[in-house]
């Protein structure tokens, strides 16, 4: 298959992944401030790969697709699991903010660290790995993608009427007696399932879950209602990671492309950073009935 439309294919779906697993945990939170890179399981992702690497490089074995993203997916269903758990007993979410995004500030001492150590023993390094990309897109990437964004859509639709009520208030959502163990179990595995396989396939996209559940919102929300945020937000968002990383792709700086994900890494910040300075109080997760 021609490898600009499988990259392109790729890039949407990756696109359209972050933003839902970024409006799932806004949604979980209520924080607009929350993401899969403010909650650390970026920084878990790529913790994940580098020491899967560095242990089948020690034994003698090359690091294998099949491998990480095989055992990587086991691992990341239990962390889902594990943080859902933890999270309804503490809804401390602004604490869990600073301790993510402390967390991805250590990931990147010792990402930094370990590459040192890796160029001075002269052994092959995921460099590529904090800034994503999608110049190795193949068809199995686009599978496993699409695996997980069905899985994403297949639990939204089934579960659609908690969303609603548990996007209410927790309040109105206890009087309605909703049954939220599910509901958070389903939720937080698909964000760390979703952040898992973008990381693990193409490297960190580091604030786009911050980000373009904001820009869906923006765009959809007050017209719609969450289906609106969730499905029509997020093709609107994988399009826009698309273009931008056919930009990349199409206009090469001096035969170098430059990772699409610095240009998310730099636009995020950006973004976080305006957040912080000014909340904005529209943003709040309110559904229509």
């Amino acid at each position: 298959m021609d490898y600009l439309l499988i990259r392109l294919v790729c890039g949407f779906l990756a696109g359209s992944i972050l933003s839902q697993t970024g409006s799932l945990i806004q949604l979980a939170t209520r924080n607009i401030l929350a993401s899969p890179s403010t909650l650390g399981f970026d920084g878990f992702a790529i913790l994940w790969v580098l020491v899967l690497h560095t242990g089948l490089l020690m034994v003698g074995t090359e690091p294998t697709f099949a491998a990480t993203v095989g055992l990587g997916t086991i691992l990341f269903f239990v962390i889902g699991l594990i943080f859902s758990s933890f999270f309804q007993r503490t809804r401390r979410i602004e604490r869990l903010i600073l301790m993510g995004l402390t967390f991805n500030l250590l990931i990147g001492a010792v990402f930094a660290l370990w590459q040192f150590l890796f160029i001075a023993f002269n052994w092959p390094f995921p460099v590529e790995l904090w800034f994503g990309h999608f110049r190795f897109s193949n068809p199995e990437s686009a599978f496993i993608l699409l695996a997980v964004e069905l899985f994403l859509l297949g639990g939204w639709f089934f579960l659609r009427q908690e969303f609603l009520f548990l996007s209410l208030g927790d309040a109105i959502a206890a009087n309605l007696h909703l049954r939220t163990r599910r509901l958070y179990h389903f939720m937080f595995i698909g964000i760390s399932l979703g952040t898992f396989t973008v990381v693990a396939l193409f490297g960190a996209f580091s604030f786009l879950g911050l980000v373009f559940p904001i820009v869906a919102r923006k765009l959809w929300f007050k017209r719609f209602d969450l289906s609106g945020e969730f499905i029509l937000g997020a093709l609107v968002n994988g399009c826009l990671l698309m273009a931008v990383d056919l930009a990349c792709y199409l206009f090469p700086v001096f035969g170098a492309e430059i990772p699409v994900g610095l240009i998310a890494c730099a636009v995020g910040a950006l973004s976080l950073i305006l957040l912080l300075w000014k909340f904005d109080n529209r943003l709040e997760i309110l559904a229509k009935k």
